[in-house]
């Protein structure tokens, strides 16, 4: 008889509580803080839905690993102005402490822009498990949070068609090996490389313990990653590996924005011509990030590569095996250009060889993109994407030194500056309606490689309107403007952009030794560089999104030996698909014109998981 008295005390006498009558409460305690911008669309929702004096029922928090958050309100709590104001400022103190003290800045290298939306579900409670239905004077409170993630190292991020989340991330609840490697995985298909499983990690040492920590300290810009990306062919015996260790820092300086130091090694088995390549490399590597003007970046790298390399010249059934020296220089351009903003890159390679048997040789590839998301209605654009570039080598290479044109593993625009896509050498042009490193010049022997080439290339998404939606929705919130019209929950946004921007900015600044005033001049500069790009998220960037692809490419191989070289057109279609985790392109590029090695078409599948948290 105790047990079930017991029993009935735990789980009865809470929905009882719930069940009592609440003391009413003033709606106007806290006047002053109703009138924030970031509190008085809550207290009007809450005062239009009849909130106040009514028990809480439950509390929700909406985000990206959001369980637990600890908020200033509780189930049972009598719902009153003060309770709403403090928890939302309780979120918002947790969301950018995330973001200036936590793992936001210090290992995404970004900030964001927060405005708090709050819900009131007054519907009919259901049953409660232990069969007692909750008194129907109580709330529900929905906390919903909306964060626009801004790149302060990646600009391009801030202005392509990547995953996106409108939501801010606990990173505190989020599993520390996720956090602490950052994984990306995927599933790409090639008609020479075939299908293959890839993946990829990236772990700061120095914050390997304890990554989403919210710390004090002044000296978090520094970074020693260990990293490692690879793919395997699973029908194919061809394979990718880059792995190394990464020293940098990230400055704040006018000029100098970061510093680094590494050391890697590449594994490749890959289709080449008519045969396969096989190499082992070791390289040492140093580099400096510049600001050039607003919104562009400089990085000049420079190493030493020690190779081995296997390779089946034309015409000999022998492998033949070369070791090599090599000095390497890049330079790689990212900016967003004024007026026209969108995302321009380019990249300059300079490779300088010389092989064990006494030859040497020189190669330089240049390759320059753009990228615009076109509005034509809200939250519809046309993607329009453009890549062109060219090479050449001089000296006496090996076979495999030579440009070899076919489809790419990486994408120029989209990769990483530390990539091993973007800090090797691309092989040759880029033309999709073949397989990797497939197309080369006809000789006698065989198929060969040139010692110059060219290419041109155009990607174009068409958006329809019935299979995307909107990272910001366009909804009208209870804050009225001068006017006395709605306030949209984009506009808002925009408006936040001039204020938790900087603010978060500014704090951060001044933890590395700037006073005040400067920390403050300093972070509306940083910001005003990506505002235009803060628009776009808010404006016409989507959660979800699948886009009609139209694709053409124009390449061509030269050799002084021959004296046409060769050239190709070709076209095709596809899909791409962009949702909160993940980026899908399925295509077919047909060749139009020139030589086809056997067949004209190409199907490639790439598929990253990537943004899981």
């Amino acid at each position: 008889m105790r047990a079930l008295v017991f029993v009935w005390l735990v789980v009865v006498m809470p929905s009882l509580c719930l069940a009592q009558t609440p003391p009413p409460v003033d709606v106007e305690v806290g006047s002053e803080r109703a009138s924030h911008p970031k509190l008085k669309s809550a207290h009007a929702r809450a005062k239009k839905a009849g909130a106040y004096s009514l028990r809480v029922r439950y509390v929700k928090v909406e985000g990206r690993w959001a369980t637990d958050v600890a908020l200033p309100i509780a189930p049972g709590d009598v719902l009153t102005p003060a309770r709403i104001f403090d928890a939302m400022e309780a979120l918002e103190r947790a969301i950018t402490a995330n973001a200036i003290d936590g793992y936001g800045l210090r290992s995404k290298g970004e900030v964001g822009v927060l405005y708090i939306e709050v819900e009131y579900d007054t519907s009919p409670p259901v049953t409660a498990t232990a069969g007692v239905r909750p008194a129907a004077d109580t709330v529900g409170v929905i906390f919903r949070p909306h964060y626009v993630h801004v790149s302060l190292e990646r600009i391009g991020d801030n202005v392509l068609p990547i995953p996106r989340s409108p939501r801010p991330t606990f990173f505190e609840n989020v599993p520390k090996p996720l956090l602490a490697l950052k994984p990306v995985f995927g599933v790409s298909q090639d008609r020479a490389f075939g299908t293959a499983l890839g993946g990829a990690f990236d772990a700061d040492l120095f914050n390997l313990r304890d990554p989403a920590r919210i710390s004090a300290a002044t000296d978090e810009n520094q970074h020693l990653d260990v990293h490692a990306q690879g793919m395997k062919s699973v029908d194919e015996s061809f394979y990718r590996v880059d792995a190394g260790l990464r020293y940098s820092q990230r400055l704040t300086g006018t000029l100098l924005q970061g510093v680094s130091l590494a050391a890697n090694y590449d594994g490749v088995k890959e289709p080449l011509g008519a045969t396969e390549h096989t190499r082992n490399a070791g390289l040492v590597s140093g580099g400096v990030t510049l600001k050039l003007a607003p919104s562009t970046r400089l990085s000049l790298d420079t190493g030493y590569r020690r190779t081995d390399d296997t390779f089946n010249e034309p015409g000999s059934r022998a492998r033949t095996s070369t070791s090599a020296d090599e000095q390497t220089n890049r330079a790689l351009l990212d900016a967003m250009p004024h007026p026209i903003y969108g995302f321009f890159r380019a990249a300059v390679w300079e490779d300088n060889g010389w092989l064990s048997a006494g030859s040497s040789y020189q190669r330089m590839v240049g390759r320059i993109g753009y990228a615009k998301e076109i509005p034509v209605q809200p939250n519809q654009t046309i993607g329009l994407e453009v890549v062109a570039g060219g090479g050449a080598v001089l000296g006496n290479p090996p076979g495999y030194a030579r440009f070899f044109g076919g489809n790419s593993s990486g994408q120029f625009l989209y990769d990483s500056p530390s990539s091993a896509a973007l800090q090797n050498m691309p092989v040759g042009p880029l033309i999709r309606s073949f397989g990797e490193g497939r197309a080369g010049l006809r000789t006698a022997s065989g198929v060969r490689g040139g010692e110059g080439f060219w290419h041109v290339n155009l990607n174009l998404t068409i958006p329809i309107r019935w299979w995307s939606r909107a990272l910001i929705p366009n909804e009208l919130t209870d804050i009225e403007d001068a006017d006395g019209k709605p306030t949209s929950l984009k506009q808002l946004l925009r408006k936040q952009v001039d204020v938790t921007g900087p603010s978060m900015l500014a704090a951060t600044l001044k933890k590395e030794g700037m006073s005040a005033d400067e920390a403050e001049k300093r972070a509306g500069e940083i910001l005003g560089e990506i505002r235009p790009a803060t628009h776009f998220i808010i404006d016409d960037a989507n959660i979800y999104s699948v886009k009609p692809l139209l694709m053409f490419d124009a390449a061509g191989i030269t050799d002084r030996g021959i004296s046409s070289g060769e050239t190709w057109l070709a076209a095709g279609g596809g899909v791409e698909v962009t949702i909160v985790i993940a980026k899908l392109q399925v295509g077919y590029m047909r060749t139009i014109s020139g030589p086809t090695f056997g067949s004209r078409g190409n199907v490639f599948v790439r598929l990253v998981f990537q943004n899981l948290f």
